[in-house]
């Protein structure tokens, strides 16, 4: 039996238990559920949990570390290939934010884990990622600077800006039940090269030179 991994690539079944597991380590830490917690909610039995992940170490791989690696995938492609540094910093933006609406619980789960015990194992395993996320968010940012569009002397400035916002962003509507609507990275793109460049809504020219 191959270990289930992304939620896309799951099977009904497998699926469920790792939603139910989500909202159980989001809710109560991982540290503090059990299997049976998990397999209680789910409706199923442990054996069942067992034939899809192994173990609640490989629920919870299968929750942070392969989603989180495709994220990852994501931005270093958009960073990689997108010709237009205004595009790629927005469909930086835009993936993270997509990533929280697709599994609110999920994204609940790795905030936990982000920012609880230093000694948990779990939120060890999760710092190779977490680096390589800023990384290429960084990079975006770097590109704006690239273009133009960023004063050098303010790109550090900027990134932390941007990080702020994905921060942010995505905080508030997990815990705050705000709205990630799906025009929100053009929007914080726009506004903050407004501020930090040479103004003139060049994020919205960039957007209209999309369509």
């Amino acid at each position: 039996m191959t270990l289930a991994t992304d939620n896309r690539e799951m099977s009904p079944v497998a699926r469920h238990i790792a939603r139910s597991a989500a909202r159980l380590f989001a809710e109560r830490g991982y540290d503090a559920t059990s299997v049976r917690e998990i397999v209680e909610a789910a409706g199923v039995a442990k054996p069942t949990l067992y034939y899809y992940f192994r173990s609640k170490e490989g629920l919870a791989q299968a929750l942070m570390t392969v989603p989180l690696a495709g994220l990852v995938a994501a931005l270093r492609q958009f960073v990689t290939t997108e010709d237009n540094a205004i595009h790629c910093m927005q469909r930086v933006l835009e993936a993270h934010y997509a990533f929280c609406r697709e599994d609110p619980d999920r994204a609940r789960f790795i905030y936990g884990l982000i920012f609880g015990p230093l000694r948990s194992q779990v939120a060890e395993d999760l710092e190779p990622l977490k680096a390589e996320l800023l990384g290429w968010t960084e990079a975006a940012v770097r590109r704006l600077a690239e273009a133009g569009l960023v004063a050098r002397e303010r790109l550090e400035g900027c990134s932390a800006v941007l990080r702020g916002l994905i921060v942010i962003s995505t905080l508030d509507f997990l815990y705050g039940d705000r709205a990630l609507g799906r025009d929100l990275a053009v929007r914080q793109v726009d506004e903050v090269l407004s501020g930090f460049g040479f103004g003139n809504g060049r994020a919205r020219e960039g957007l209209e030179g999309n369509k």
